[in-house]
């Protein structure tokens, strides 16, 4: 079996401070009224699920229903707040960046994710909005890959625009680096 194409290959060794770190990029923000559509979304999802231990008032001959909503509305009260306060730190660490083979989105703060998907990868890229976030005119970027694991990457929180650009990007990169 010749598994020579014709093309020099070679395996030479690699020197890690010489690679350029996913840590080291310099990261596209996403739009500032994503911040508040996140707020909104938050907001809303709590209020959500602090209507459901209400719905304990309206069982019968359940003893001590007004000590558990009182303290699960607390608890949930509490936890709105913390998540809303963490919101902007959040916020500034999510970000994207765009290199030569390849584009890289973070975010999390409690536990950080980053994910770079090659552009040979990319299976198919669509636009979203979802009712809050086109209140504020913001769109996402789904990016499909062939991983089995993160198999879809949402980049949030773009305009119309930029999102536009960066799908035509990744189809256009997609079909060179395939080639």
């Amino acid at each position: 079996m010749n598994f020579n194409s014709g093309t020099d290959m070679t395996n030479r060794q690699w020197n890690l401070d010489d690679i350029d770190r996913v840590e080291d990029l310099s990261y596209a923000p996403l739009e500032k009224s994503y911040l508040k559509a996140q707020a909104v979304m938050t907001a809303l999802s709590w209020f959500g699920l602090m209507l459901l231990p209400i719905c304990l008032f309206f069982v019968d001959e359940f003893v001590g229903r007004r000590l558990i909503v009182i303290c699960a509305e607390a608890a949930m009260f509490t936890a709105a707040l913390v998540n809303l306060m963490l919101l902007p730190k959040a916020y500034s660490y999510k970000g994207y960046a765009v290199r030569e083979h390849d584009i890289t989105y973070r975010s999390g703060i409690i536990f950080p994710k980053t994910v770079t998907v090659p552009f040979c990868k990319v299976q198919q890229v669509s636009i979203r909005q979802n009712p809050v976030t086109k209140m504020f005119g913001l769109y996402a970027v789904t990016i499909v890959n062939g991983a089995q694991i993160l198999a879809e990457t949402v980049i949030p929180g773009l305009t119309r625009e930029k999102a536009e650009e960066i799908k035509s990007l990744l189809i256009e990169m997609g079909s060179n680096e395939s080639k």
